[in-house]
């Protein structure tokens, strides 16, 4: 099946999409996102995506209104089209079309959708588990918000790659606490007690995030958000990322100390687990 885009309210192949050059978007990276994912044709924390869409928006002052009966009926078409198992859906709205000038416009706000296969993560990746390098971090103050300027994200990334580590976490280069890592929110296990940071405007408040929270308490597992500094990360038991693309993965080596044991733990391995069965997600 093709992947599918809904540009200029059509949907089209991916690869036939066109977009104005004139969207603020390419000029500013004046636009939020989401990405959302799917069991069959259900979209996973819909409404808590469009909850962080809505805050976004607002922080941004883009006056795009969200319309969840039209944009759920969008999504139902556009993962018909596709006709994957599982899903990923990338939503952007950006401030509209306009003259490269600095001003807010008078124009409409563009949505755009696609809609991709979300491949399952090899298994023996999970069963590894990652590595990654720490990297101060040098983003704008309001990560929190959810928008397309993720330039630092994308070289904190290739410089783990380049390091041959999978992803990288940031962290306060004065405070010397952990912030999140490219894409995902960070974990680490303490004894019985799972940490994670508590939300500030360096980090995103993730919808896994909260909902392996929530799993955890349900669960009767211990969680604890509040600072987590580096030496601190270093020397957890675990530590896990979370995310929409991630699930629940294991960290086994950060720059070069191992995890733990130097590989996934049994808590991460539990709360994986457990976000599989009350899911369905997870590959």
């Amino acid at each position: 099946m093709p992947d599918i885009a809904y540009v200029g309210g059509s949907f089209v192949p991916l690869n036939e999409a066109r977009a104005p050059i004139t969207d603020r978007a390419y000029y500013y990276a004046d636009a939020v996102y989401e990405v959302c994912s799917t069991v069959g044709s259900k979209v996973f924390l819909f409404d808590k995506h469009l909850d962080r869409l809505e805050r976004s928006l607002g922080g941004l002052r883009i006056p795009y209104t969200v319309d969840r009966r039209l944009l759920a009926d969008l999504f139902q078409q556009g993962i018909a089209l596709a006709g994957y198992n599982e899903t990923l859906i990338y939503l952007q709205v950006s401030r509209g079309c306009a003259l490269r000038e600095k001003q807010f416009p008078s124009g409409e706000p563009q949505l755009i959708l696609t809609f991709r296969e979300k491949a399952p993560m090899p298994p023996e990746k999970r069963k590894r588990g990652i590595e990654v390098v720490l990297v101060p971090d040098e983003r704008w103050a309001r990560c929190d918000l959810k928008t397309v300027m993720l330039l630092p994200n994308l070289l904190a990334y290739q410089n783990a790659l380049d390091r041959g580590k999978d992803d990288a976490i940031f962290y306060h280069p004065d405070k010397r606490i952990i912030h999140e890592a490219t894409s995902a929110n960070v974990f680490a296990v303490q004894g019985d007690t799972v940490v994670t940071p508590e939300l500030c405007p360096k980090l995103l408040a993730g919808t896994v995030r909260a909902y392996v929270i929530d799993l955890a308490r349900q669960n009767n597992i211990e969680v604890a958000e509040r600072p987590v500094s580096v030496e601190q990360l270093l020397a957890a038991d675990e530590v896990f990322l979370t995310g929409t693309t991630t699930d629940v993965l294991g960290v086994v080596r950060v720059d070069e100390q191992p995890i733990g044991q130097g590989r996934p733990g049994p808590m991460t391995r539990r709360l994986y687990e457990l976000f599989k069965q009350t899911t369905g997600c997870g590959g």
